[in-house]
């Protein structure tokens, strides 16, 4: 039986150590040529986390912001409904409840305003209806412009320049 202990043995590495041996260099093989993809997803992976790690940064900072921006608004929200709540209230008990005008009368323009609305505004076509109101009214000669004549003297008859 020592013999067919000692048989086995010998054959299970005889057979067994070719097997691990190539196992083991084919690991080391592939391992070799995987390196390139597995540091290029590293790289890929940590350009894609850059934007978190620099908010992780702000962590403190972003917290506090976030609380103060959200207590805000529930209390600008609580103080607008507990002052509207107040208001109705008040003024039910005055009694001074208003009926609210109508949505189309509130909107409804009358008269020259809404002349104008329908012409259209603009500056240029006001710019000419004055202009032509003031020619019309005074003549050419008033809109005329006149210069000086330029001279080296002042009103004493002394030159300007020696």
């Amino acid at each position: 039986m020592s013999w067919i202990s000692a048989i086995s043995t010998v054959s299970q590495w005889i057979l067994l150590y070719p097997v691990t041996f190539l196992i083991y260099y084919g690991y080391r093989l592939l391992r070799l040529l995987a390196t390139p993809l597995v540091k290029l997803g590293q790289l890929t992976l940590r350009c894609a986390l850059l934007p978190f790690n620099l908010v992780l940064k702000f962590e403190a900072f972003l917290t506090f912001v976030l609380a103060a921006i959200l207590t805000g608004v529930l209390l600008g929200l609580l103080l607008y409904y507990t002052s509207s709540f107040i208001v109705e209230i008040l003024n039910q008990s005055l009694g001074l409840t208003y009926p609210l005008p109508h949505h189309t009368q509130a909107r409804t323009i009358k008269g020259p305003k809404r002349n104008a609305l329908e012409r259209g505004y603009s500056p240029l076509n006001e710019y000419l209806a004055g202009s032509s109101r003031q020619i019309r009214k005074s003549g050419l000669l008033s809109s005329t412009i006149l210069e000086e004549e330029e001279s080296n003297q002042d009103s004493n008859g002394d030159d300007l320049y020696d």
